[in-house]
This record gives structure tokens, sequence and C-alpha cells, in this order.
């Protein structure tokens, strides 16, 4: 009787073992290739954008001519930081997307998608401001700069980013 109802069990358990296979998605090695692939060189991208954003820290940082002169020095840190969020973003991208054609999920971030892209949004505004106090410190007028800006929500992005609430 015993013997009977092992054998039933490991029976039961290879069928759910097999049919569970046989139910679950192949696997294209091609494109989980493919994507692992851009996934390397977004990440390498990002180390070199991050590597010329400390090069630019420092020169900042040496920078002992004064508040004004070193302007320049501020304004190149400012790029290479928008650069690195940048390419920071295209990993991000890359990384979800082999996620997907790989069949895996990574354990370093636990977001969902709509909070990954409400973080992601947030990010492209505060670079979008950081460029229109840009043009302002090049010379461009506050009304200039906020005729970039064409829709309503836009316009009020544009209003909070100059501080002309």
């Amino acid at each position: 009787m015993k013997t009977r109802l092992f054998t039933l069990i490991l029976l039961l358990i290879g069928l759910f073992v097999v049919s569970g296979a046989a139910h679950a998605p192949p696997l294209d090695l091609d494109s989980c290739h493919d994507d692992l692939d851009r996934v390397r060189r977004a990440a390498a991208d990002a180390s070199e954008a991050a590597d010329d954003a400390h090069t630019k820290q420092e020169d900042l940082e040496t920078c002992n001519r004064g508040e004004e002169r070193c302007a320049g020095q501020r304004s190149d840190l400012e790029s290479a930081i928008s650069d690195v969020e940048d390419k920071m973003d295209t990993l991000d991208s890359r990384i979800r997307s082999t996620q997907d054609s790989c069949n895996y999920d990574f354990t370093v971030n636990r977001m969902s998608a709509m909070e990954a892209s409400q973080r992601h949004l947030e990010t492209s505004r505060k670079r979008f401001c950081a460029s229109l106090r840009k043009l302002v410190t090049l010379g461009v007028s506050p009304t200039d700069a906020l005729r970039t800006c064409q829709s309503g929500d836009e316009a009020q992005l544009c209003k909070a980013c100059l501080g002309l609430n």
C-alpha cells in the first residue's frame, strides 16, 4: 500500500514537473544574448560618463579663480552629470528589456514598472529644469526661456523651474 502511494505521488510530481515545463514560455537565446550584449555596452557607456563627470568634478574643485571664473567648470560638471543620468536611464531600459527576453527577474530593484516610470519622469523634469536655468545663466532672459514651453502643462513646469510662479 505504501509503495503504491509512493509510486502515485512520484507519478503526480513527475506529471506536474513535465506539464509545467511544457507550458513555460520558450526562451529565445538569441534575443537574450543580444539584450545582454546591449546591457554590457550601456554599462560601459555609463561607466565612461561617470568617469568623465568625476574628472569634471575634480576640475571644479581645483578651480581657484573665484566664483564667476569657475562657471565654465560648473557648467561642464552639470552637463556631465546629466549625461551620466541619461546613460543610467538607457542602462535601466536595457536591463528591463533583458529581463523580458531572458525570462529572468533581477533582484537588484523591486520597483514596479509604474514606480520606475515615475522616477524616470521626475529625473527628466529635473534635467529639463537644469537646461532652462542654464539658458538663463548663458544670458537668455527668463521670459525668452519661458517661450520655449508651448503647452499649458509644459508652461507651468517651466515657470516653476525658472521660479516665476
